[in-house]
């Protein structure tokens, strides 16, 4: 039984927890720069512990207290990070041990959502948002922007050159924006509600994204704009940054830009800038697998960057209020089938 197990969790004080992550390897979502943003959207950190075997580090989890229709849960964002084997009955351990605590520290909380890499009875899918369990990731080390494109699959060389040739020849300018005002990021914004509109999502308010890059900061935030002849923004991409590594987090292209490979243009350039200065990977964030087929066509252009996907661990919902969290559930089930019913009459119309 995982009871049985000799490892143990401990709860760590904030700067006891800054020590430990500050010089590894990590997550964007799991750092120090990451409660900032955080904090700054109303959601504070509930708790951070570390699991351990005999005093040595296993594992970290920062959890964050959010709501869904008045109801609180945790969310350890693409946490808990394992430092040492991760195997299924070490996943399960953690889990009970942060159950218990969980339950004995916030009676309220209805479950929690955390990562894991093998699922488990006592893991259900998300009841409200989407998570990916596959990524593409670019090799940035060369740093040589040939031998980056080298390491690419056949098409993804041809595909970047190609595009870097088109946009210049459309006039497209890129450029480091991370210092712009409010303002002018307002029109860059709006970029993002016409990728929306064509892509069937629905984004954040802008003042997420503007949170994003003002609470992280240059060092942990840029923001990348491609720009047309006319000087109109057409293409951006917000990317995050910690211990040299590099993640695409959000992006939006215009339909204009499409004639000319914006989106790609873009990626490319920026992975050249980061490449430039030191940056050792581009992570995009996301591709189609058995448990995501939503991600199966973005994964398809995102796999012209990397010669192999990479598996990461997927998002989970651990109920810890069983009868609560089924009445989530069954409201979700609800509300998706009224829009269903909804959708059908406005077809039939």
């Amino acid at each position: 039984m995982s009871s049985e197990r000799q490892e143990t969790l401990r709860r760590l004080r904030p700067q006891e927890a800054h020590e430990l992550i500050r010089h590894r390897e990590m997550p964007m979502e799991q750092t120090i720069p990451w409660e900032a943003f955080e904090a700054a959207r109303g959601n504070q950190v509930w708790g951070r512990y570390v699991y351990e075997d005999g005093g040595v580090v296993v594992a970290y989890v920062m959890f964050l207290v959010y709501e869904i229709v008045g109801r609180r849960f945790l969310w350890a964002k693409h946490g808990p990070v394992w430092f040492k084997e991760q195997s299924p009955e070490r996943e399960a351990h953690l889990r009970e041990l942060l159950q218990a605590e969980v339950r004995r520290r916030d009676k309220s909380v209805v479950f929690l959502r955390l990562a894991a890499a093998f699922s488990a009875p006592d893991l259900h899918p998300l009841l409200n948002s989407i998570t990916y369990d596959h990524t593409y990731i670019a090799d940035l080390s060369p740093r040589d922007p040939e031998a980056i494109a080298a390491a690419m699959p056949k098409d993804g060389r041809r595909g970047v050159r190609r595009a870097q040739r088109v946009a210049a020849a459309a006039g497209a300018t890129f450029a480091d924006e991370s210092d712009l005002s409010r303002h002018e990021f307002e029109k860059v914004y709006q970029v993002l509600t016409e990728t929306a509109e064509r892509d069937g999502f629905t984004p954040h308010p802008s003042e997420v994204y503007w949170q994003m890059l003002t609470f992280l900061g240059p060092k942990h935030a840029r923001l990348f704009v491609m720009r047309d002849a006319q000087g109109k923004p057409q293409a951006w991409n917000l990317i995050t940054i910690y211990q040299r590594h590099t993640w695409a987090y959000y992006g939006a292209s215009s339909n204009e830009s499409r004639a000319y490979r914006g989106a790609e243009a873009l990626d490319w350039w920026c992975m050249r800038t980061l490449a430039d200065e030191g940056c050792v990977s581009y992570d995009l964030m996301g591709a189609g697998s058995v448990r995501v087929p939503e991600l199966y066509s973005v994964g398809q252009y995102k796999k012209r960057y990397a010669q192999r996907v990479t598996e990461v661990d997927g998002s989970w919902d651990m109920p810890l209020r069983s009868s609560a969290f089924l009445a989530l559930r069954s409201a979700k089930e609800a509300k998706g089938h009224l829009r269903s019913l909804a959708a059908r009459a406005r077809s039939s119309s």
